[in-house]
Order: C-alpha cells, then sequence, then structure tokens
C-alpha cells in the first residue's frame, strides 16, 4: 500500500508502551508517517485512535474529543504513580459504599483537577515526572476538567453477604470498586482515583485502565495486535468524516485544480453550499482531497491533500 492515508483504531495491550503500539502499526503499513491523537500509560490498555498519512493533520482535532475509560479503583492506599506500577506513599481506612456512591456525585460536573507529577507535562522545559524521579518538586496548577459521568458499574465488598451495590450494602467497607467515567480531555482518570480517596477520607489509586471510547469511535471496532492488518485502514471517506465531527462537501468536475492549487473557496467549486463548520472534501470519484472551514459566511481552507497522495 504505497503512501496509505486514514485512521487505524487499535486495542493497545497493557504493558507496552503507545509508542510501541505505533511501532507495529508503522510495520504493518509500511509507513513512517503516523500521528497518535491521545498515548495510554504503560500499565493501560484500550482504544488508540491513530492517523497515519495525510490524516495526521486531523490528529489535534481527534484529540480534543471526550474521552469513555473503565477504571478498577483500589482504596486504603495510594501509591506515587497513582497506578500500580509505583511505590505505596499511604494508606488509610477503607471507605464505606454510601459514601462512594456519594463522592462519585461530587466528581460529576466542572471540577479543578491537579495533574499527577508523574506525567509527561512540561515544568520550565522539563517533564514533571523527570524532576519527580530527581528529587525536585513539581508544582502542577489545577486545571479545568469535565466528568459527564461517573457511574459505578460494580465494587469488591469487605465482610459483606454478597457485592450487590443495592442500600443494603451502603455500610459495607469497599475494597476496590470499577467506575465507567466519561470525561473532557485532558481528563487524568489517576487523579479522580486520587481525588476521590481523598474526598473518602480514604486513599485510592487505579489498578487497571480501559479506554473504551474516544469521541465517536469505539473500541469494539479496534484491532488487537493479532488482528492488524492492512486492511485495519479507514481511509477518508464520508462516514469517517462524520466519525470525525467533520461533514462532507464535493467539489464539481473541474474544479480540483483549483482546490490544489490554493485558489479562493469561491461557492461555485462546490457541487452543494458549504455548511458551516469544517468540511472534508471530496473531489469526483470520492477522493479526499483535504479540509475546509466555513464561518461567518467564509470559507477558509485547513489544508489540501497533495495531489499526488490524494485518495491513497
Amino acid at each position: 500500500m504505497p503512501n496509505p492515508s486514514g485512521i487505524i483504531l487499535y486495542d493497545k495491550k497493557p504493558g507496552i508502551t503507545s509508542f510501541s503500539a505505533l511501532g507495529k502499526i508503522k510495520k504493518t503499513l509500511g509507513t513512517k508517517k503516523v500521528g497518535h491523537t491521545g498515548t495510554l500509560d504503560l500499565f493501560a490498555q484500550g482504544l488508540l485512535v491513530v492517523c497515519v498519512g495525510s490524516l495526521t493533520r486531523l490528529a489535534g482535532l481527534i484529540t480534543a474529543f471526550d474521552k469513555e475509560y473503565e477504571a478498577q479503583i483500589i482504596f486504603g492506599e495510594q501509591t506515587d504513580t497513582l497506578d500500580p506500577t509505583g511505590q505505596v506513599v499511604k494508606t488509610a481506612p477503607l471507605p464505606t459504599l454510601g459514601a462512594l456512591k456519594e463522592s462519585l456525585k461530587k466528581f460529576t460536573g466542572k471540577i479543578m483537577q491537579r495533574p499527577p507529577e508523574f506525567s509527561a507535562i512540561k515544568i520550565g522545559g522539563k517533564r514533571a515526572s523527570d524532576l519527580t524521579r530527581a528529587g525536585k518538586e513539581a508544582v502542577i496548577p489545577e486545571r479545568p476538567i469535565e466528568v459527564y459521568e461517573a457511574q459505578l458499574l460494580d465494587a469488591e465488598l469487605e465482610a459483606a453477604a454478597s457485592n450487590d451495590l443495592g442500600p443494603a450494602n451502603d455500610s459495607a467497607l469497599v475494597k476496590s470498586a470499577r467506575v465507567r467515567f466519561l470525561v473532557s480531555k485532558g481528563t487524568y482518570i489517576r487523579c479522580l482515583a486520587r481525588d476521590i480517596g481523598a474526598d473518602l477520607k480514604s486513599a485510592g489509586r487505579l489498578q487497571t485502565l480501559k479506554r473504551t471510547r474516544v469521541g465517536n469511535f469505539s473500541l469494539s471496532d479496534a484491532a488487537s495486535e493479532e488482528t492488524l492488518t492492512a486492511a485495519s485502514l479507514k481511509p477518508m471517506a464520508p462516514d469517517v468524516a462524520a466519525l470525525c465531527g467533520m461533514k462532507s462537501a464535493a467539489l464539481k468536475a473541474g474544479a480540483e485544480n483549483d482546490f490544489y492549487n490554493g485558489r479562493p473557496l469561491r461557492a461555485n467549486l462546490f457541487a452543494a453550499p458549504l455548511e458551516v463548520g469544517t468540511s472534508a472534501v471530496f473531489a469526483q470519484g470520492g477522493v479526499f482531497v483535504g479540509a475546509v472551514t466555513m464561518a461567518g459566511g467564509r470559507a477558509k481552507y485547513e489544508y489540501v491533500v497533495p495531489a499526488a497522495g490524494a485518495g491513497q
């Protein structure tokens, strides 16, 4: 497949880095031009949306999408990394199931969150994780995030007749809980575990984390390391454009050269009036040629696929 272009949905396994996952995709497709849209920690698993070829220009758009996770939170202890790879730095009593239910309500909506010290966030040009490992203080300011949903899926209860989540067990102590989070861009699920634990006057860390959705893209449609092939690549088409949050626009016959050469985006270039927002543009035969944005009655180019690589 020469100069492949499109989107790969990949199911990353726990224990490998997102960078290694990209290596598998590069090898399978025979290309070096790939762009991730949000990495997953080493211990985490789930959906990576990977842009290939000319669609790497869409990486920033997809990174901004809301994301859905399933997280297993361990209560009663906290590690320095807030996940199973770190050292225990705090222990505390277990919370009750009733208190956990109330706490999850508090962590729904627009809240402020302090990112973890073990992260790739830059402070003075250096990663916070590198500063922390060197014994230096990594002061990261709080930032606004939004948790749209925090749904308790199941829990491991101590000394209870069953793990039923009903009111009858609200006084039972919770050893661990599995929670589904739907969150905005930039949300650290590790920090939600930390902050929920603190709110419960306990401690919390992640044990497992699975990303199940990115925007309109679902883990159920992703290829694994074993099933990934060149056919896993989704070329840009109107249905893929819709998944990316874009509309679609078609050029009139003979208008391709004007578009490729960046000439003014006159209405007579298109088969129908442009809709407000960003549109993927297709030439005759469904060839993807770029993207444009219509705002305030004026259209502007977002990018143009080089003519030699269009549709590949």
